[in-house]
């Protein structure tokens, strides 16, 4: 085991097989740093504490404020407000409410946002605790059905449609065009979106009052430590200094890099964006509620949300009874839905380049049917293991919901222009910072030099020659309306494109359980030092 860990999607649930590997932070001044009702959290039954918070994501509700007041509406602050706004938008003709419900984070962050009041009672606060700790793998009937409850409401009065538990739904196009007046959005999501003068705010989970409104935040990781140091008392203490300075206001102002997030201890303050500045009270008052993020929470939400949408489950009692036959169901009892013949490594060789990603990116070429293809390395989840996989495994093999396949038509110049664009242009999203965010090409080779301030593209390469500057060929990049894509087409004069109707993740799934294998994967870069 390292000395350091980091994890993202977390719960303590889920790593409780590791607890006495990990040193116990409790009594230390590094725990001390956080607000009590946070590490609370991140406190097993028995007191031991082995993980401690990063800055967050705030997640919550983002709306046009703009387009409401162009309607003689203002922003709800309660729920019972959010109920009549969504009666008058509606009769406007503008959706009140829109979010990818296809995603399983967002059926769990909906359903645990919407009921934050209820998860942070005194007997919500015990059942997490005991479920965290391994003591129950049922939900709370008098915390639980209450969550369902507001849930079934909520899908009602908001106007959730069937349509939106489809994968690849579209959510922020629908908003920036007017169409949508308010969407599940985090912190970051909403200063992106506050431009051509629409103004965005996120504005939290609506409770019966705005005492009882909430914010639900999720780490962008948490860190933990090898309980072998115990036996060092140097290194014991190196390592917390290096923890301290990961989590001191410098350290959390360099992890969330100029993004909205803020902060679980008590003496940091990160800067808000003006979208966020409804929040300042709520952070204030500590109501910002850490999501609980279990595997199985995720797996469950999604599951029983997504019924609820489509009316498979008519009510929230069926919903409740459908949860708890679910929960702690084990893996090996349910069918695997594919077999993958081969696995493929994650690690990048400057030779060659990442096997796994390659195999990835082959795979979406010879699906989409064009010659060349450009994704990144950071869209795929990890190492590729051979074996069987049930259909919920699957999804995991790829990162990123939203992103999206741009096709159009290159010349060899157009192509060495845009991968010049995207390997050197810095500050942006999709930006290479490092050799883990390198692009990965699937048709073509690269060569490209590492320097002292960055990477410069030296050659492309096809069948083994050089890459023709004037052939036109057909081409697939990845990105997303957030990433500089579309922007890094347009530098290079690429006008025409259109978006594929392929998802994806879902190109890889359904591939998968159609029983065909990941395409071989290939040889695409050179990386001289």
């Amino acid at each position: 085991m390292p000395d350091i860990l980091t994890v993202r999607r977390f719960s303590l649930r889920d790593v409780a097989d590791w607890k006495d590997a990990l040193m116990d932070l409790s009594g230390t001044e590094l725990a001390n740093t956080f607000y009590p009702s946070y590490l609370y959290n991140y406190t097993y039954s028995d007191g031991t504490v082995n993980w401690l918070p990063a800055c967050a994501e705030v997640d919550s509700i983002l709306v046009n404020k703009t387009l409401l007041e162009e309607n003689g509406l203002s922003v709800p602050t309660d729920y019972e407000e959010f109920v009549n706004v969504c009666a008058e938008l509606e009769a406007r003709g503008i959706r009140p409410f829109l979010s990818n419900f296809g995603a399983d984070y967002t059926c769990m962050e909906v359903l645990q946002g919407l009921s934050i009041p209820q998860l942070t009672s005194q007997k919500g606060r015990e059942w997490r605790q005991q479920y965290e700790s391994g003591q129950t793998n049922q939900l709370s009937e008098e915390v639980w059905l209450p969550v369902f409850e507001q849930m079934e409401e909520f899908i009602d009065c908001a106007g959730v449609l069937s349509s939106d538990t489809k994968s690849g739904l579209n959510v922020f196009d629908e908003y920036t065009a007017d169409r949508v007046a308010m969407v599940r959005g985090t912190g970051d999501e909403a200063a992106r979106y506050d431009v051509d003068g629409r103004e965005s705010v996120l504005m939290p989970y609506y409770g019966a009052s705005e005492k009882e409104n909430w914010y639900l935040t999720y780490p962008s990781f948490q860190v933990a430590a090898s309980a072998a140091a115990e036996e060092d008392p140097e290194r014991r203490k190196l390592i917390l200094d290096i923890m301290a300075a990961m989590l001191s206001e410098e350290g959390q102002r360099s992890i969330s890099a100029g993004r909205s997030m803020i902060s679980y201890s008590k003496d940091v303050n990160l800067d808000l964006s003006p979208a966020l500045s409804f929040i300042r009270p709520y952070i204030d008052s500590n109501q910002l509620y850490i999501r609980l993020a279990s595997a199985e929470m995720f797996s469950v939400s999604q599951q029983i949300v997504q019924k609820m949408i489509t009316g498979e489950y008519p009510d929230a009692e069926t919903a409740f009874d459908a949860s708890n036959e679910a929960m702690g169901q084990k893996n090996e009892n349910m069918p695997s839905a594919a077999h993958v013949d081969t696995g493929y490594s994650y690690a990048f060789d400057p030779k060659k380049g990442s096997a796994a990603s390659s195999s990835i990116m082959n795979t979406v070429r010879e699906e989409l049917g064009v010659e060349l293809l450009v994704g990144q390395s950071v869209n795929v989840a990890g190492n590729i293991a051979a074996g069987d996989y049930m259909a919920e495994e699957l999804r995991y093999l790829t990162m990123g919901e939203y992103i999206a396949i741009f096709l159009c038509r290159m010349t060899g110049d157009q192509l060495y222009r845009y991968m010049d664009y995207v390997l050197t242009t810095p500050d942006k999203r999709g930006s290479v910072v490092n050799d883990s965010t390198l692009y990965v090409s699937s048709g073509f080779a690269m060569e490209i030099q590492k320097t002292d301030t960055g990477y410069r593209l030296q050659k492309l390469t096809k069948d083994g020659k050089e890459l023709e500057r004037g052939e036109i060929y057909s081409v697939a990049v990845m990105g997303s309306a957030d990433l500089m894509q579309k922007e890094a087409l347009e530098v290079v004069g690429v006008t025409e494109y259109e978006e594929a109707d392929a998802v994806y993740k879902e190109v890889i799934v359904n591939r998968l359980l159609e029983g065909k294998q990941l395409v071989t994967p290939t040889d695409y870069i050179t990386l001289h030092e």
